[in-house]
């Protein structure tokens, strides 16, 4: 793929941890790569690799890193309305309704354009009806459809992702994978997205980048050229899962 006019452009990026009690932990070194607007990116990996680290640090959550990060010409130096972040753990406030705990991350506007926001971004997400429900009454699904809406109200430009159905059943796991398409899909946002789920992160992306052990580096950067439809148990599916797996299995030494 041709990168001339990069959108997200991350280059020779070196994280490291530093640690009072034992030696510092470099989690990634001299990691590059480059995003177009538009795209869909999973990043896969092992337990501990450093994906959501990797996540925190292109969103601007995360500034102690060597190297750069470039997004639409500006170098990231902390978060950003233009960028929102989806984590594993939905984080409402259980003393909010659902209305007001999406309401409550839009800073600007007046009250009537924000209520139409709010309204809108519901309905998208597959909430409509639940505007008055508690936290404490919503399903983990409903929970985490609340969670995305929160990063979605105010229309960013890019979604980043953090295993962000990782706590959920299989079931629903799949139907709100299906969901992020049809919203992606609507909204145009430029989306990445950390998951271990191999088949997830098929289903989902236009590219793979898969990420080795600690210290992480990229060990391969899959194109997933898959129709519309997704369909999991097709050939063309399997290969691009077979494919990804070969890094993971178990080699004896």
């Amino acid at each position: 793929m041709d990168y001339q006019n990069e959108y997200i452009l991350v280059k020779d990026l070196r994280k490291i941890y530093a640690r009072k009690k034992h030696h510092d932990l470099l989690v990634f070194d001299s990691i590059s790569f480059a995003v177009e607007k538009g795209e869909f990116i999973c990043i896969v990996g092992g337990s501990g690799c450093g994906k959501s680290t990797l996540l925190r640090v292109m969103s601007g959550l995360d500034s102690d890193y060597e190297g750069d990060i470039i997004i639409d010409g500006e170098k990231v130096k902390k978060p950003d309305k233009r960028r929102g972040f989806v984590y594993q753990e939905h984080r409402l406030f259980p003393w909010m309704t659902v209305e007001k705990n999406v309401r409550f991350v839009i800073n600007d506007g007046n009250e009537e354009e924000n209520k139409k926001k709010v309204k809108e971004i519901l309905e998208l997400v597959g909430l409509k009806g639940f505007e008055s429900a508690y936290p404490k009454e919503l399903s983990g699904g409903m929970a985490q459809r609340v969670n995305i809406a929160r990063a979605l109200v105010n229309k960013p430009e890019i979604l980043f992702l953090d295993e962000p159905f990782g706590a959920l059943d299989a079931l629903t796991r799949i139907q709100l994978q299906k969901e992020l398409l049809v919203i992606r899909k609507k909204q145009k946002n430029t989306m990445l997205l950390v998951t271990h789920d191999i088949e997830e992160a098929v289903f989902l992306a236009d590219r793979i980048i898969v990420l080795g052990n600690r210290p992480a580096e990229i060990l391969d950067i899959v194109n997933v050229n898959l129709s519309e439809t997704r369909e999991r148990s097709s050939k063309e599916f399997q290969e691009i899962r077979k494919n990804i797996y070969k890094y993971f299995e178990y080699k004896e030494h």
